[in-house]
């Protein structure tokens, strides 16, 4: 059973009810299955997995402790699947622990379909030494699915030793094979016995043995993980809490790589705090990530839009500007709030060094390494909007004043300042340029030309005055020291605690325009409904057998006072290899209530002709 949608309400955190809606699998695009839960600690995101666990285990009850009080403590817990199946347990009227379970609104005893959820808790304890009591199969095992401990600091997982059983009896190879993608070379291990009952692991290093009790904490989380993931088959569920534990960073980029190669065809849900589990590519186009942040009593969850990730597919493509979605920019799904952005890196630096001078610290945190250009600013703050992040401040050169006001309208709940510098540092024009300039002047040419000629450079490549003449000494240009002094008074006052920022829903008309492009949301909704994408791709191609699709909507956007225009994209493919991929055009009349298609355009067409 696929995971589409898991509904909370009672459980830990949880106190209101919250819809999360995971990946689905493709089975033609890596990392289409893949969910992503990031946010800082205590947030709900393994609280998700626990969910799972419950939804999965034979346990009967619920703990107190994991009950919310303001929902007086009554929960539940409902999965419902891509075609429109519900499981759901929650407790009875009756109060206190006991549990119920329902499926499809029917009470049972067990589910018709099972859930084939492989659950991995943060506590991958392994116990050194196991009996020989024979293997766990993986429908057995399932990460523990009896245990009602999934949060017990002291869990030992005694049940991995009959999977590590199985593995050895089977030959290894299949496992290896999984575990060579992430560890290279593949340690030698073998099971030895100290005793008739007692077996433990043992790996082999050169002329170097080691047991389980001398290996690794990193060693045996990715044998765990292989674990759920090597004889795992399509649309199985594998969910994991914080994958990188004990983990070098190489490892963890070589674990997040696998993962979205077996989440082409299972579902794969992960929570992490590490940003090497975040790939901007991958959560532009077919993976997902939510970011959870706890909101005084309640947990709240977020999503990229899809004017985010066609915006962030523009910024990938920017060569001049490489790091602006750097790993230093992926620390901000784990931030908690209180952001700041700066044009480039020399801002990033600056700033930090003329906070530490002046004795202020902001109590908030710089966005990597700067937007890559003022001209980003949109694209990054529609990102952190969409990602929940109630403060974000951004700091611009003079020559970026005019677009103050333009942001301030579109982010009211933002604040912006430009400071009266050109830059934050003093910036010379480049010497070849000095040089054309010092050409052109020798020039056999009118003196009019002339100075059209170095005007138009020296406009194109203007010599900038800053508030620091080098950023790797401390002089501060005393003329900027009024911005300075109101710049740092504008953070002060934002980053209050007690200063809660402006909704943008709290806006008349911010709500209106909501409201109308809900409407024309949901009137192309119905349309696809009735008219599906894939099967207008299918019924143009009746001659050939499709394997499964994807798509998704590229823009969204109002043209006028009652019509919207969207773009939708639609795949669908032999092999991930072979593929059409269509570009659909709509226009939506609020006020008619009519969806048009207006343009069909073939961006994709890989099928041989064979076919």
């Amino acid at each position: 059973m696929i995971i589409k949608k898991l509904t909370l309400e009672g459980l830990r955190g949880f106190s209101e009810k919250r819809e999360i809606e995971f990946a689905i699998p493709d089975k033609i695009n890596n990392g289409s299955g893949l969910t992503v839960m990031v946010g800082p600690n205590n947030s709900g995101k393994s609280t998700v997995i626990e969910a799972v666990h419950i939804l999965n285990s034979n346990n009967n009850a619920i703990p107190k402790n994991a009950r919310n009080i303001i929902n007086n403590k009554i929960v539940k817990i409902e999965a419902e699947d891509i075609i429109g199946n519900k499981v759901l347990v929650q407790t009875t009227k009756n109060g206190g622990s006991y549990i119920e379970r329902k499926y499809n609104n029917e009470k049972t005893k067990v589910w018709p379909n099972n859930l084939n959820a492989f659950v991995l808790s943060n506590k991958r304890n392994f116990s050194s030494t196991f009996g020989n009591s024979g293997e766990q199969t993986r429908e057995n095992y399932r990460g523990n699915s009896g245990n009602d401990s999934y949060r017990n600091e002291n869990n030992i997982n005694h049940n991995f030793g009959g999977r590590l059983i199985k593995i050895f009896n089977e030959g290894n190879s299949s496992f290896n094979e999984c575990l060579s993608k992430v560890l290279t070379p593949v340690p030698k291990w073998t099971i030895e016995s100290s005793n008739e009952n007692q077996m433990y692991l043992e790996f082999s290093f050169g002329k170097t043995d080691h047991s389980s009790q001398g290996a690794g904490d990193g060693y045996i989380n990715i044998f765990n993980i292989i674990d759920s993931l090597y004889d795992s088959a399509e649309d199985n569920i594998i969910l994991i809490d914080e994958p990188e534990v004990s983990l070098h960073p190489d490892l963890q980029r070589k674990l997040f790589n696998l993962l979205l190669e077996y989440s082409k065809d299972k579902q794969i849900i992960i929570s992490t705090h590490s940003p090497y589990f975040v790939d901007w590519k991958a959560f532009s186009s077919y993976s997902k990530i939510i970011r959870f942040r706890k909101e005084e009593e309640k947990i709240s969850c977020y999503e990229l839009s899809n004017i985010s990730k066609n915006n962030i597919k523009r910024l990938l493509k920017d060569t001049n500007n490489i790091h602006t979605l750097s790993l230093d920019a992926s620390e901000i799904f784990f931030l908690s709030d209180n952001i700041i952005l700066t044009e480039g890196p020399d801002d990033v630096y600056g700033y930090k060094k003329l906070f530490k001078l002046k004795g202020y610290n902001p109590n908030a945190s710089f966005f990597g390494w700067g937007l890559g250009g003022a001209d980003n600013a949109n694209i990054v703050l529609k990102i952190l909007e969409d990602l929940g992040y109630e403060k974000v401040f951004t700091i611009l050169d003079c020559d970026r004043k005019s677009s103050v006001e333009k942001l301030e309208k579109k982010f009211p709940q933002y604040s912006f300042y430009a400071i009266t510098a050109n830059d934050i540092r003093n910036k010379k024009r480049p010497t070849k340029v000095n040089s054309l300039i010092e050409e052109i002047k020798k020039k056999s040419i009118t003196e009019a030309i002339k100075n059209e000629l170095i005007q138009s450079i020296e406009k194109n490549f203007p010599e900038k005055e800053g508030i620091f003449v080098k950023l790797n000494d401390d002089y501060i240009n005393e003329k900027y020291d009024e911005t300075i002094k109101i710049l740092i008074e504008k953070m002060n006052e934002y980053f209050k605690k007690d200063n809660k920022p402006i909704k943008k829903d709290d806006l008349k008309n911010e709500i209106i325009e909501n409201e109308k492009e809900k409407i024309a949301q949901r009137l192309l909704d119905d349309y696809l409904k009735i008219n599906p994408l894939h099967t207008k791709i299918e019924k143009k191609y009746k001659h050939i057998k499709f394997n499964g699709g994807s798509g998704g909507q590229i823009s969204f956007k109002m043209i006028s006072k009652n019509e919207y225009y969207a773009i939708l994209e639609a795949s669908q493919g032999i092999t991930e290899k072979y593929k059409i991929t269509i570009q659909y055009h709509f226009m939506i009349n609020i006020k008619t209530k009519k969806v048009i298609l207006k343009k069909e355009k073939i961006i994709e067409n890989t099928i041989p002709k064979k076919y």
